[in-house]
């Protein structure tokens, strides 16, 4: 402990060094909050501040709204070429590279992100980056329609046309906490390659890592207005971002209660609306010969991020006659091989999670998992040995009826459901027996079987076998889980519109 007591201690000093001077990015200037308010932002693992952000006002979000209204009715953003667009996404991409470092400490002391995490935290949005300034370049903003003969009053014609993809406009752009550099990107990178203008409004859990980020932005020599961000703790800086008419589309990625609420705003002027909502996902193990193997990642939602993750797959399905074994065998690889504690240390599977009201729901899950009548294989409760930061163990539940809340809602914790089944054609109905439809695993060397179970479950992803691809794939959910997809081309398409133009040839 008294390495990782140094590591935190180095940590924090260059978090709180990256941290003092945050400012908002407004207009294409650094501002404070219009009444100069502030708010801590704590270090998860700790408990003490690492730094403050702006608390910003409705008139600080009006005036980055308008600045971005500007910079795409007036400015030259929209009307860029791609290449343009491409060398702006490039050095922002270069800019991430080169303060890497940096980027690492702010997500560890203020996402509680462990170095397990590290690749989807960081790596990714890099690469995601430089995918989505290739795509500027290769994306078809322009398409051809087939040629057609038609008939009027002034005889025979053919008809010759294009379908041409505007740049969406101004777009308000709502990431969440538990990712926040992979979920800004997700929606920077499409947005900056179509030519909309934005304004950003962080989660208050996260404003530190997207300041940074605008700070890199920044660098890139955008025309002022094109980016904003806003950071701020009320919830009526948000509402006003979603309502205001001057925002054409709104992307969130959040919970589902507030992603209706914001869905109920923006219909008020019909804007384009992307919400990404989280899940409730599977992982449908059917080989049984292999339980050793599967177990760490039979477990993984228990530890990685500390299960802070909308596409975790914390529903566990397997064949009833291995329930118990795979149980006894999580249990022993978390028991054996989950260090609990300081993110800033390299061993460390579990950091904390994000915020105190946070544990404290999470505990009410694991209490109501109990009262339901699931088994409590492992955990449920606050480590002994740590007294400060929001840990919990990795807590394993057995046994697990399907219809109870610990299987049915998102815990967004370190906590995994154990569910046993008799046959494929049941593992598909609990599968499926959810209001989420986000992802979903399959696992097993039977790829061809696989194939046809995943075009059975109902939900957005289904990785198998561990596959994986976020640059060219669409990610998003059905039923509950949201509208809407991002990634790759398919992300490029969520922040254009449509227009048909047909002339006679």
């Amino acid at each position: 402990m008294a390495r990782g007591g140094v590591l935190y201690r180095a940590a924090m000093e260059q978090a709180r060094a990256l941290a003092a001077s945050r400012r908002m990015f407004v207009d294409g200037k650094w501002v404070e909050a219009s009444n100069g308010a502030t708010y801590a932002i704590p270090n998860p693992a700790t408990e003490e501040p690492i730094g403050t952000a702006p608390d910003a006002t409705v008139d600080d979000m009006r005036r980055a709204i308008a600045a971005a209204r500007r910079a795409f009715d007036g400015g030259p953003w929209p009307q860029t070429s791609r290449q343009d667009r491409a060398r702006v996404l490039t050095a922002v991409a270069d800019g991430m590279e080169r303060r890497k470092e940096e980027l690492r400490q702010l997500l560890i002391s203020e996402a509680g992100a462990t170095y397990l995490t590290h690749d989807i935290q960081i790596e990714q949005p890099i690469r995601m980056m430089r995918n989505y300034a290739e795509l500027a370049l290769t994306f078809d903003f322009e398409e051809p329609l087939p040629t057609r003969v038609s008939e009027s009053m002034l005889g025979t014609q053919v008809n010759s046309g294009i379908v041409y993809r505007h740049p969406a406009g101004v777009c308000g752009l709502i990431p969440t906490w538990n990712f926040p550099l992979f979920v800004t990107v997700q929606k920077l990178g499409p947005a900056l390659a179509t030519g909309c203008t934005m304004v950003f409004k962080p989660s208050p859990y996260g404003p530190l890592i997207n300041l940074f980020l605008a700070e890199i932005v920044a660098e890139a020599d955008l025309p002022p207005g094109v980016v904003n961000f806003v950071t701020g703790q009320s919830n009526a800086i948000a509402e006003t971002l979603v309502s205001d008419p001057r925002i054409d589309k709104v992307s969130f990625t959040g919970s589902v209660a507030t992603g209706k609420k914001i869905m109920e705003a923006a219909a008020k002027t019909l804007k384009r609306v992307h919400l990404e909502l989280g899940g409730k996902s599977v992982a449908i193990f059917l080989d049984t010969d292999n339980l050793d193997l599967i177990a760490p990642q039979a477990a993984s939602p228990t530890f990685f991020h500390a299960g802070q993750g909308c596409a975790m797959t914390t529903r566990v399905l397997i064949p009833r006659e291995a329930h118990d074994t795979l149980v006894q065998k999580m249990v022993d690889f978390v028991q054996g091989m989950v260090k609990i504690g300081d993110p800033a240390d390299p061993g460390t599977f579990l950091g904390p999670v994000i915020r105190e009201e946070r544990r404290q729901k999470i505990e009410e899950y694991i209490e109501s998992g109990k009262r339901e009548g699931a088994v409590l294989a492992h955990g449920g409760g606050r480590p002994k040995d740590l007294r400060r930061g929001y840990f919990l163990e990795p807590t394993i539940f057995c046994a697990v009826p399907n219809t109870i809340r610990i299987a049915q809602e998102e815990i967004f914790g370190p906590v995994v459901s154990v569910i046993p089944f008799t046959d494929e054609d049941e593992a598909i109905r609990i599968a499926n027996d959810s209001t989420y439809g986000l992802g979903g695993m399959v696992l097993t060397r039977d790829t061809a079987k696989a194939l046809a179970l995943a075009r059975r479950i109902r939900t957005g992803v289904v990785w198998i076998n561990n596959g994986i691809n976020f640059l060219d794939a669409p990610f998003g959910g059905f039923k509950e889980s949201g509208i809407g997809r991002e990634g790759g081309r398919f992300g490029m398409e969520e922040y254009t519109e449509m227009q048909q133009i047909v002339w006679k040839a």
